[in-house]
């Protein structure tokens, strides 16, 4: 009888990390880029949780993302051991872009973290709040530079978004793009544009040394550490973050996809992934395959409509 309890326990209760095996991560960017630092954390946790044996992650940079999704699909047909990871900037450049696929070519699997858009100028701006910046802005477009990443990048949609939500045109933003987040942080420390946009962790050595200062987030209610108000709080109804999430191959079966949900759910009610989060300074951004298609739809809709106002929407 001992024995055979004995057996149960070893049969049912490691069954999960012992019948996972491997997992494989195609991910849209090169080594330390966010979604390579997203993919290991994923790792980490995973093999912390002890839900997955090891993992493989696999590099595919360019194509805004899509080159990765492109080799997703044709190279893990039927394999219910990979996915593919991806970003906000990966939902919006197919809508800017012509490009041969897009995420809705691959199935929603899971929303995991994120980092709520912010609003910065350096220390000594003569904007002190944010209803300063809109104030001028008002009275004079083009007047305000505002310096973030590439045209049509997440920080682009963010500050279309507020103009948007203030009752400006999109098309008047003095938009200045740049290479890197190193190139951002010197513009606006250096006074050559006047807002930066980004996730909290872009700034935070600068905010915290006292030479950049939030004017507000993209959040729905303040963000703990950070002293800066809301944008809806200041009547700007604009809520975006800058989301890390994963999807399946189209081809797999209800029961792969369900053991692939299964494995992140578990991971991001880990008490491992709550303290990773935690300690990377990201969100949790949660959403379950059904919740996260549902935001997936959604979120193509306003980005869709955002990028068409800018007359960056491809035909």
């Amino acid at each position: 009888m001992r024995k055979w309890l004995g057996w149960m326990l070893l049969a049912t209760a490691p069954a999960f990390a012992q019948d996972f095996g491997r997992l494989e991560m195609i991910v849209p960017g090169g080594p330390g880029s966010g979604q390579d630092q997203a993919a290991r954390a994923f790792e980490e946790a995973l093999r912390a949780e002890k839900l997955i044996t090891g993992a493989q992650i696999i590099h595919y940079a360019g194509g805004g993302g899509m080159i990765a999704v492109s080799q997703f699909l044709t190279s893990k047909a039927g394999n219910g051991n990979a996915v593919v990871t991806q970003g906000a900037g990966h939902l919006s450049f197919p809508l800017s872009n012509k490009t041969p696929v897009s995420l809705n070519d691959v199935v929603p699997l899971a929303r995991l973290a994120g980092e709520y858009e912010l609003l910065v100028v350096r220390a000594n701006s003569e904007f002190k709040t944010i209803d300063d910046l809109i104030a001028k802005y008002k009275a004079n477009p083009s007047s305000i530079t505002w310096g973030a990443g590439s045209t049509g990048s997440t920080d682009h949609i963010f500050y279309a978004l507020i103009s948007k939500a203030a009752g400006i045109d999109p098309k008047k933003l003095n938009y200045i793009p740049h290479a890197n987040t190193g190139d951002i942080v010197a513009a606006v420390l250096g006074g050559h544009v006047q807002v930066g946009a980004g996730g909290f962790q872009d700034f935070a050595p600068q905010i915290q040394a006292g030479r950049m200062r939030v004017l507000a987030v993209g959040s729905p209610e303040r963000l703990k550490g950070i002293d800066a108000p809301t944008l809806r709080e200041r009547g700007l109804d604009v809520v975006y973050t800058n989301w890390r999430a994963v999807s399946a191959h189209p081809s797999l079966t209800v029961a792969q996809l369900d053991r692939l949900s299964a494995l992140f759910e578990k991971m991001a009610k880990s008490k491992t992934w709550q303290k990773m989060l935690v300690d990377k300074g990201w969100t949790d951004l949660y959403l379950d395959r059904k919740g996260y298609a549902e935001f997936m739809k959604s979120e193509q809709q306003r980005v869709g409509a955002i990028l068409e106002e800018l007359g960056m929407r491809a035909k």
